[in-house]
């Protein structure tokens, strides 16, 4: 509609300062989430290259279903299993740093407490 490709316009005529943004925000919510998992001692997780979401190796912990185990201690991750990778839990990093942090810390205190 006509609509539509005014705001599409006006995004690829003025859109690249919030695109960048928007990828350095990224960028360091992925970093974060790299360096806090693998310090973890039953935790991996590989470099993120070309999206917001972190892919997260349990197998260490030897939980059936460690996406029950992390929603338990407060943190909503998406079962891995339900993407053909058992063991493993999906961490969408795409939010607040705020809110990425919170996650993080209580993805630790859960360790810490099993």
């Amino acid at each position: 509609n006509l609509l539509g490709l005014a705001a599409n316009d006006a995004d690829y005529r003025h859109g690249a300062p919030w695109r960048q943004a928007l990828l350095s925000y990224l960028r360091q919510n992925a970093a974060l989430v790299e360096t806090r998992i693998n310090r973890t001692k039953s935790l991996r997780t590989a470099h993120v290259e070309a999206t917001y979401l972190a892919w997260i190796d349990c197998r260490a912990l030897d939980y059936p279903h460690p996406q029950h185990f992390f929603e338990q201690h407060g943190v909503g991750l998406s079962n891995g299993a339900d993407f053909g990778l058992e063991g493993f839990v999906r961490l969408n990093f795409g939010c607040s740093h705020k809110l990425l942090e919170d996650a993080l810390v209580r993805i630790e205190a859960a360790l810490n407490k099993s």
